[in-house]
């Protein structure tokens, strides 16, 4: 059994928009069951909320466009052998809300919250061993 590990580094971009990243490293071996990343706009009462849009890509490529109140992708399909920087970005909801970001899989749990105003731009990298 691994247990994965995370680093959080959080700052702030030129536009006083919130920027934070997160390292996790997997086992190849548990990519055999769902390794979902789950996005989604909460109000303070934790009902979910409209984002005005959410980005998602993987090493530059864009996986998933949407406008919603939440996203939700397997991402262990996309994955082997390798170093993955999964960049979520969306507007932020406002001072009512956050923005929670999810990932989990075998031995993995990472959750992170935004609020406040401007953009958000998380990112995730994966170390896949």
């Amino acid at each position: 059994m691994t247990v994965s590990q995370s680093t959080v580094v959080v700052s702030t971009d030129a536009d006083g928009g919130q920027v934070q990243s997160t390292t996790v490293s997997i086992d190849r071996a548990d990519l055999t069951e769902p390794h979902i990343l789950r996005v989604r706009g909460l109000a303070n009462n934790n009902a979910p909320i409209r984002l005005q849009r959410i980005e998602v890509t993987m090493n530059g490529k864009l996986l998933r466009s949407i406008v919603n109140n939440s996203l939700e992708l397997n991402l262990a399909p996309l994955m082997k052998t390798g170093r993955y920087e999964i960049e979520i970005s969306s507007n932020s909801p406002g001072v009512d809300g956050t923005i929670s970001v999810n990932f989990t899989g075998k031995n993995t749990n990472v959750t992170q919250r935004f609020s406040g105003t401007g953009t958000l731009k998380q990112t995730l990298v994966i170390n896949v061993k």
